[in-house]
């Protein structure tokens, strides 16, 4: 069942119909976060705007994304530290290492009814790892998983707001919830709610999710969850959007890589002098910014700098070196799943990036290179263009050595 009250003022129940099994980690995506709602729909009135808080009544919707068996295992072979909160002593704590002292410090901890959480576990959890890069392709923002087991009656935080929009999945258990109808703050990137903020204000959406269920919350709206009777475990997906603000900044660091005058000393005295010629300086540069040729250079660029910050994936890319046979016309390959690039094309080259890497081919590769980009599945003989047999081969061997295709 999916009831998205929160944007539209209405009741829990309400506007209710019903959710479709669905297998999440094999199709993941934006849709399948907010299956049976449509992204259309999300995206409209939703995304950066109101909460969409979806029930399912589909434990199975999540599979297995992250199990308890995953969080008992990465408490040792996971991150290097596990912290626990708890809301009414307002404690939090960071145990870090495998040592006895901290392994004992997380079971005290946990007895005691705090919540335990485990940051950036895209870092060690492969489906999760799918997940944040899958998403990332898609959306072409950075996204992480912090997972959150909490015990019967426990409570993790005290309201407060999040600088960046996070879609909590409920995976085990049930937890209930309160979000305030109207956002408090819309923060920049790096700020955080002040301790005297931390309370509720006004009109609440009260809900519970359970098992297969999600709340979409955007950034600066005050929330907070607790335990009932069962346990909860939680995944939040934190997505970390670029925003308008990057894109000028890029456009300023790009005016001043092209005008070597910008880097130039304002003017003594400029603290005392007059503004005028200052003035007129600024609104020239700024006018010279705003020609859409200049515009197109810093997107493209701005673009490649996403690219290189992206995680890379090279799963299977030892096995695939050491161990792989001789190709032929007929073997198939396919691009790597979730790969995040970007083309720059013109008469003479086609530049692919990738991860921090810059290749380079003859512009006669571009319409290969964007099938072979473009394509889950394809035997080599299939490339386009007025390629040699021995040339494709050549040329598909050097995507397989870059880890941007992989063997089918």
């Amino acid at each position: 069942m999916t009831s998205a009250f929160a944007p539209r003022g209405m009741d829990a129940g309400q506007d209710e119909t019903q959710a479709a099994s669905s297998h999440f980690c094999s199709a993941l995506s934006v849709q399948g976060l907010v299956a049976p709602v449509s992204q259309e729909e999300f995206l409209s009135r939703h995304w950066e705007r109101k909460p969409l808080i979806i029930q399912r009544q589909d434990p199975g919707y999540y599979g297995d994304l992250f199990t308890l068996e995953d969080f008992d295992s990465a408490i040792t072979n996971g991150p290097s530290y596990v912290k626990t909160a708890e809301a009414t002593a307002k404690k939090s704590t960071k145990h870090e290492g495998s040592a006895a002292q901290g392994l004992e410090g997380l079971l005290n901890d946990m007895r005691g009814g705090h919540t335990l959480i485990l940051d950036t576990m895209q870092s060690h959890a492969p489906k999760l790892k799918a997940l944040c890069r899958t998403l990332g392709q898609e959306t072409g923002f950075r996204f992480q998983t912090n997972i959150y087991l909490t015990p019967p009656n426990g409570k993790g935080f005290t309201p407060h707001w999040d600088n960046h929009d996070v879609f909590v999945l409920q995976v085990l258990g049930s937890k209930h919830w309160k979000v305030e109808k109207n956002r408090r703050a819309f923060p920049e990137r790096d700020a955080n709610i002040e301790e005297e903020g931390r309370e509720f204000r006004g009109e609440l959406y009260e809900f519970t999710l359970r098992q297969g269920d999600m709340v979409y919350i955007p950034r600066g709206f005050v929330h907070a969850a607790e335990c009932g009777d069962e346990s909860s475990m939680h995944i939040t997906l934190g997505i970390y959007a670029s925003t308008w603000s990057d894109l000028m900044g890029a456009a300023l660091r790009w005016a001043v890589i092209t005008d070597e005058n910008l880097r130039h000393s304002l003017p003594f005295g400029f603290m005392r002098d007059g503004d005028e010629g200052m003035t007129k300086r600024v609104a020239a540069t700024l006018h010279s910014m705003a020609d859409p040729a200049f515009v197109a250079q810093v997107l493209e660029r701005f673009r490649e700098e996403c690219v290189k910050k992206a995680p890379l994936d090279i799963t299977g890319q030892v096995h695939s070196y050491f161990a792989g046979g001789e190709l032929t016309l007929d073997t198939l390959f396919g691009v790597r799943p979730a790969l995040f690039f970007t083309l720059r094309k013109s008469e003479e080259t086609v530049v692919l990036n990738v991860g921090t890497r810059t290749i380079t081919f003859p512009a006669f590769f571009t319409e290969a290179l964007e099938f072979a980009l473009s394509r889950p599945s394809y035997a080599i003989r299939d490339l386009p263009g007025d390629l040699e047999d021995d040339v494709k081969i050549v040329f598909i061997e050097r995507l397989l050595q870059e880890a941007v295709v992989v063997r089918k």
